[in-house]
This record gives structure tokens, sequence and C-alpha cells, in this order.
């Protein structure tokens, strides 16, 4: 029997079949880039990507969360001989946590005041997650003039924030010392050795290389968009935007900010136990405020946006800072 005919002599069949030959046709005018091109000339939003199309992270955000902020705690100098935590309010100068100093690449280059102008000038725009494929839009680690061609970003890295560095003749890294900024903890790094698949020696992720302002983030917050296609690759492995961090405390804060704003997805759980409700925080207490001041001066250089509840929680945490002396 036919497909059914209703009285105008249109099947329900040539309905959906329309319909099907409309969607391939979006999709092709799409993943050929004819969109891309003729959309700016009438004032449309630029898609390059079908997944654009499809419902993101900022689709689930809610409005009126409560900030819950917790206060910055460090300790102030004493002569008792005990442990302290204390912030240098220099900018570009190495900070000093229970005795232990950072990475100089740690601090700020905003002292806490600039930082609370910048912040307060940056776009407020929603996140826009949608479309983000990391391998695709940011590559992987270049490699470096500075290291005989051989080493990368990586191993730049590396060898700038730790301490005692090995390398070997390729300028890659093998070990060295890292005062963690994240956690306050001293870590002794070793480079894996693996023999017939096995790891027989070290350990390469227990220092990490995280992006302050995480990738995802920066994508969110303004690299989505077709005229920073440029931007990434160099982002991404820009020594500003980089510092080296313990491996665990890495992998905990991941994409860094919840985008979602409103409860945390299943695949992000135990994600936030140390952070705001939005931005994640640093354990290491004593390393907060410039954390969140070096999270502004990023977003400042690369023109990126904050949602407005994340300005608000970056704006309160700064004051709060700003208020204990900082």
């Amino acid at each position: 029997m036919a497909g059914r005919r209703g009285k105008t002599g249109i099947t329900i069949a040539g309905v959906f079949g329309g319909v099907a030959i409309i969607l391939i046709t979006i999709i092709v005018i799409i993943q050929t880039g004819a969109w891309a091109l003729v959309a700016p000339q009438f004032g449309l939003t630029p898609i390059t990507s079908i997944s654009q199309l499809l419902p993101g992270e900022d689709s689930m955000r809610k409005a009126n969360i409560g900030l819950g902020l917790k206060k910055p705690t460090f300790t102030t100098p004493d002569n008792s001989g005990g442990s302290t935590a204390t912030p240098d309010t220099s900018t570009g100068d190495s900070l000093t946590t229970n005795g232990l100093t950072l990475p100089a690449a740690a601090s700020s280059p905003l002292s806490i005041s600039d930082a609370i102008t910048a912040t307060e000038q940056l776009e407020t725009a929603a996140p826009h997650p949608k479309g983000y494929n990391r391998a695709e839009e940011f590559g992987d680690w270049q490699n470096s003039d500075q290291l005989c061609g051989y080493g990368t970003t990586r191993d730049l890295i590396l060898k700038r924030d730790m301490s005692n560095v090995v390398m070997n003749s390729n300028c890659k890294v093998q070990s060295g010392t890292l005062n963690d900024p994240y956690t306050g903890t001293v870590i002794n790094f070793q480079k894996s050795v693996v023999s017939k698949g096995k790891t027989v020696s070290g350990d390469s992720t227990a220092v990490q290389i995280d992006h302050v302002v995480a990738l995802n983030d920066a994508w969110a917050s303004g690299l989505w968009k077709t005229d920073r296609k440029n931007d990434r690759v160099k982002y991404a492995n820009d020594p500003d935007v980089l510092l080296a961090s313990q491996g665990d405390a890495n992998n905990a804060k991941s994409e860094g900010i919840n985008l979602y704003n409103a409860g945390v997805p299943k695949k992000s759980l135990g994600r936030w136990t140390a952070s705001t409700p939005s931005v994640w925080l640093p354990s290491n207490t004593g390393y907060q405020c410039d954390y969140m001041a070096k999270r502004v001066y990023i977003k400042q250089k690369y023109q990126l946006s904050m949602s407005s509840w994340e300005k608000s929680e970056t704006l309160a945490f700064l004051r709060q800072c700003q208020a204990s002396g900082r």
C-alpha cells in the first residue's frame, strides 16, 4: 500500500523526505564553510560546525545562584619560628607560602587592585562552550626554538618553573624539583622510563602543565569566534598562560570553571571541592589571591569575557583579598 495520502495529495513519507533533504542541505552548507562566509553579510552568527547548533552547557545555566565564597586565608609573618604564608605584594616576584618559595611565574603580573579594575572592564557574556574540540582547535605542544628545536612548550615550562633541572641532549626535561603553587608541596619529578610498554621508573604525570585559564574556558569566553581562530594555538602555548603544577591538582581542576553554574554534572563530581561555586581555587590558600588575579590578567591579555556570575565571584574574592591586606 502506498504511503498514506492526505487531502492535499502529500504523503507522510513525502513530508519526512522533504525534511531530510532540507537538513542534509543545511549540513552541507555549514560543513563546506559557505554559511560562515555569507552569514556576516546579513548580520548573522557564522557557524562552522553542526555541533554549534546543538544544546551546549551554556543553555543549562541558572541565574541567581548564591556565591558561597570562601574567605581567603593566609597567616602573617611572626617571630615565633612557626610557618608563614606571606604573599609578596610586588608583581613579578616569587611568592612564599609556608616557607616555600613558589616559581616566579606563579605570581600575577597584576596587583590585586589592578586586577579588580581589570575585572570590572572585562566584557560580560554567557559562556559559549559548544563546538569545542581541544585537539582540533588548539593542537598539541609546539616545538620551542628556545630549546634546540626539539624540546616542546611543556619542556620550556618545566625548565622555567622547576629547580635542579636535568635535560637530555634533545632538550627534553628528565627531572627536577617543583615547589607546587596549587598545593604548597615539594615534588621531585622524574620522567617516566618505559620498557616493553610498561613504566619501569619515574612518573611523568606527577608534574603537569596547567593552562591557568583552561582551554575550555578560553574557548567558551571568546576563542570560539571565527576571527579568533589564529589565536588558539598561540594561546595554548603562551608561557603567560601556563604553570607547572602537581598532576593531581591539575586533574582536579580540569576546566577551571564550572560552566554550568548550577550544580555539577556527574562527569565533574569531585572537581570543585576546593572551589567557589563557579571558579576553582587551589588548596594552597596562600596562593589563592594571586591565582585569581592571574586569571584576570590572562583574560585581559586575550580579551576574553566573563559570565556575570564569574565576574561577581571574582570581584568579591579579590575585594576580600584586598581587605585582608593584599
